[in-house]
Protein backbone atom coordinates (compact mmCIF):
# COMPACT_ATOMS: atom_id res chain seq x y z
CA UNK A 1 0.00 0.00 0.00
CA UNK A 2 1.57 3.51 -0.95
CA UNK A 3 1.73 5.74 1.84
CA UNK A 4 0.03 8.66 2.33
CA UNK A 5 2.32 12.06 1.95
CA UNK A 6 1.76 14.84 4.29
CA UNK A 7 3.46 18.18 4.78
CA UNK A 8 3.22 21.75 5.91
CA UNK A 9 -0.47 22.29 4.58
CA UNK A 10 -1.48 18.94 6.40
CA UNK A 11 0.13 19.58 9.34
CA UNK A 12 -1.62 23.28 9.33
CA UNK A 13 -5.11 21.71 8.67
CA UNK A 14 -4.19 19.67 12.07
CA UNK A 15 -3.86 23.37 13.85
CA UNK A 16 -7.05 24.41 12.69
CA UNK A 17 -8.95 21.01 12.55
CA UNK A 18 -8.66 21.64 16.46
CA UNK A 19 -10.49 24.61 16.41
CA UNK A 20 -13.37 23.41 14.36
CA UNK A 21 -13.81 20.49 16.58
CA UNK A 22 -13.57 22.01 19.62
CA UNK A 23 -16.44 24.55 18.29
CA UNK A 24 -18.40 20.83 17.10
CA UNK A 25 -17.93 19.45 20.40
CA UNK A 26 -19.34 22.53 22.52
CA UNK A 27 -21.52 23.65 20.07
CA UNK A 28 -23.10 20.22 20.67
CA UNK A 29 -23.67 21.12 24.10
CA UNK A 30 -25.17 24.61 23.56
CA UNK A 31 -27.49 23.27 21.05
CA UNK A 32 -28.84 20.28 23.40
CA UNK A 33 -29.31 23.72 26.06
CA UNK A 34 -31.35 25.31 23.86
CA UNK A 35 -33.26 22.85 22.53
CA UNK A 36 -34.10 22.02 25.72
CA UNK A 37 -35.47 25.95 26.21
CA UNK A 38 -32.15 26.79 27.90
CA UNK A 39 -30.57 30.46 27.43
CA UNK A 40 -27.15 28.91 26.01
CA UNK A 41 -23.89 30.17 26.47
CA UNK A 42 -21.06 29.48 24.12
CA UNK A 43 -17.44 29.47 24.05
CA UNK A 44 -14.62 26.83 21.83
CA UNK A 45 -13.68 25.82 25.69
CA UNK A 46 -16.84 25.63 27.27
CA UNK A 47 -20.64 25.54 26.01
CA UNK A 48 -23.91 24.98 28.38
CA UNK A 49 -27.34 26.46 29.64
CA UNK A 50 -26.81 30.02 31.70
CA UNK A 51 -29.64 28.62 34.12
CA UNK A 52 -29.55 25.46 36.69
CA UNK A 53 -31.46 22.87 35.18
CA UNK A 54 -32.69 19.09 36.04
CA UNK A 55 -30.39 16.22 35.84
CA UNK A 56 -31.93 14.91 33.12
CA UNK A 57 -31.61 17.81 30.92
CA UNK A 58 -27.95 18.18 32.54
CA UNK A 59 -27.29 14.99 31.65
CA UNK A 60 -28.72 15.80 27.70
CA UNK A 61 -26.58 18.32 27.91
CA UNK A 62 -23.46 16.94 29.00
CA UNK A 63 -23.86 14.00 26.56
CA UNK A 64 -24.08 16.39 23.31
CA UNK A 65 -20.70 17.18 23.01
CA UNK A 66 -19.23 14.12 22.98
CA UNK A 67 -21.75 12.45 21.15
CA UNK A 68 -20.88 14.52 18.29
CA UNK A 69 -17.40 14.28 18.74
CA UNK A 70 -17.77 10.46 18.39
CA UNK A 71 -19.72 11.26 15.64
CA UNK A 72 -17.13 13.26 14.27
CA UNK A 73 -14.75 10.23 13.80
CA UNK A 74 -16.57 7.83 12.75
CA UNK A 75 -17.84 9.72 9.69
CA UNK A 76 -14.33 10.50 9.61
CA UNK A 77 -13.30 7.51 9.31
CA UNK A 78 -16.23 6.66 6.82
CA UNK A 79 -14.54 8.99 4.55
CA UNK A 80 -10.95 7.77 5.17
CA UNK A 81 -11.92 3.91 4.60
CA UNK A 82 -14.07 5.32 1.06
CA UNK A 83 -12.26 8.07 -0.31
CA UNK A 84 -8.51 7.47 1.33
CA UNK A 85 -8.92 11.31 2.41
CA UNK A 86 -5.83 12.63 4.50
CA UNK A 87 -7.95 15.64 5.30
CA UNK A 88 -10.75 13.09 6.92
CA UNK A 89 -7.67 11.38 9.11
CA UNK A 90 -7.06 14.55 10.38
CA UNK A 91 -10.62 14.86 12.13
CA UNK A 92 -10.60 11.15 12.96
CA UNK A 93 -7.41 12.37 14.69
CA UNK A 94 -9.17 15.30 16.48
CA UNK A 95 -11.69 13.33 17.64
CA UNK A 96 -9.22 10.61 19.58
CA UNK A 97 -6.47 13.59 21.00
CA UNK A 98 -9.39 15.90 22.29
CA UNK A 99 -11.21 13.14 24.29
CA UNK A 100 -8.09 11.50 25.41
CA UNK A 101 -6.60 14.51 26.70
CA UNK A 102 -10.12 15.43 28.15
CA UNK A 103 -9.81 12.26 29.87
CA UNK A 104 -6.60 13.28 31.51
CA UNK A 105 -7.89 16.40 32.74
CA UNK A 106 -10.71 14.04 34.21
CA UNK A 107 -7.79 13.47 36.50
CA UNK A 108 -8.07 16.94 38.12
CA UNK A 109 -11.83 17.97 36.36
CA UNK A 110 -14.17 15.34 35.23
CA UNK A 111 -14.70 15.47 32.20
CA UNK A 112 -17.89 15.30 29.89
CA UNK A 113 -17.83 11.27 30.19
CA UNK A 114 -16.42 10.98 33.38
CA UNK A 115 -19.71 12.91 34.85
CA UNK A 116 -21.76 10.96 32.82
CA UNK A 117 -20.45 7.98 34.04
CA UNK A 118 -20.50 8.91 37.75
CA UNK A 119 -24.20 9.91 37.26
CA UNK A 120 -24.92 6.04 36.08
CA UNK A 121 -23.25 4.86 39.16
CA UNK A 122 -19.96 2.84 36.55
CA UNK A 123 -17.29 5.18 38.84
CA UNK A 124 -15.65 8.07 37.14
CA UNK A 125 -13.40 6.12 34.65
CA UNK A 126 -15.66 3.60 32.41
CA UNK A 127 -16.86 5.84 29.69
CA UNK A 128 -13.54 7.94 29.69
CA UNK A 129 -11.43 5.14 28.72
CA UNK A 130 -14.25 3.67 27.01
CA UNK A 131 -14.35 6.35 24.51
CA UNK A 132 -11.06 6.92 24.39
CA UNK A 133 -10.07 3.36 23.31
CA UNK A 134 -12.90 2.95 20.86
CA UNK A 135 -12.09 6.12 19.34
CA UNK A 136 -8.48 5.36 19.25
CA UNK A 137 -9.22 1.94 17.56
CA UNK A 138 -10.87 4.25 15.02
CA UNK A 139 -7.81 6.49 14.93
CA UNK A 140 -5.77 3.16 13.99
CA UNK A 141 -7.77 1.50 11.33
CA UNK A 142 -7.41 5.21 9.58
CA UNK A 143 -3.97 5.37 9.97
CA UNK A 144 -3.42 1.65 8.49
CA UNK A 145 -5.71 2.33 5.91
CA UNK A 146 -3.34 5.85 4.55
CA UNK A 147 -0.40 4.00 5.77
CA UNK A 148 0.14 6.84 8.07
CA UNK A 149 3.08 5.76 10.79
CA UNK A 150 4.40 7.49 14.31
CA UNK A 151 5.96 10.06 12.59
CA UNK A 152 2.85 11.36 11.69
CA UNK A 153 1.25 10.84 14.46
CA UNK A 154 3.46 11.93 16.56
CA UNK A 155 3.77 15.53 14.52
CA UNK A 156 -0.08 15.71 14.63
CA UNK A 157 0.27 15.54 18.31
CA UNK A 158 2.64 18.20 18.95
CA UNK A 159 0.48 20.77 16.56
CA UNK A 160 -2.94 19.77 18.31
CA UNK A 161 -0.82 20.36 22.16
CA UNK A 162 -0.02 23.80 20.26
CA UNK A 163 -3.92 23.85 18.60
CA UNK A 164 -5.38 23.47 22.45
CA UNK A 165 -3.06 25.44 23.80
CA UNK A 166 -4.19 28.52 21.76
CA UNK A 167 -7.61 27.42 22.49
CA UNK A 168 -7.21 27.31 26.15
CA UNK A 169 -5.54 30.61 26.67
CA UNK A 170 -7.05 32.40 23.64
CA UNK A 171 -10.27 32.97 25.86
CA UNK A 172 -12.37 31.80 23.17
Amino acid sequence: MQRMRTGVGFYALVFVAGFLTFALHEGGHWLAAVTLGHEGYFSLNQAGARDAVGATDMLIITAAGPTLTIAQGLVALALVQARRSAAAWVFLFWAAFMRFMATVISFWNPNDEARISQHFGLGTWALPVAVTLGLSVLLVVGSRRLGLGWKTLALSWVVASAAITAVVFSGL
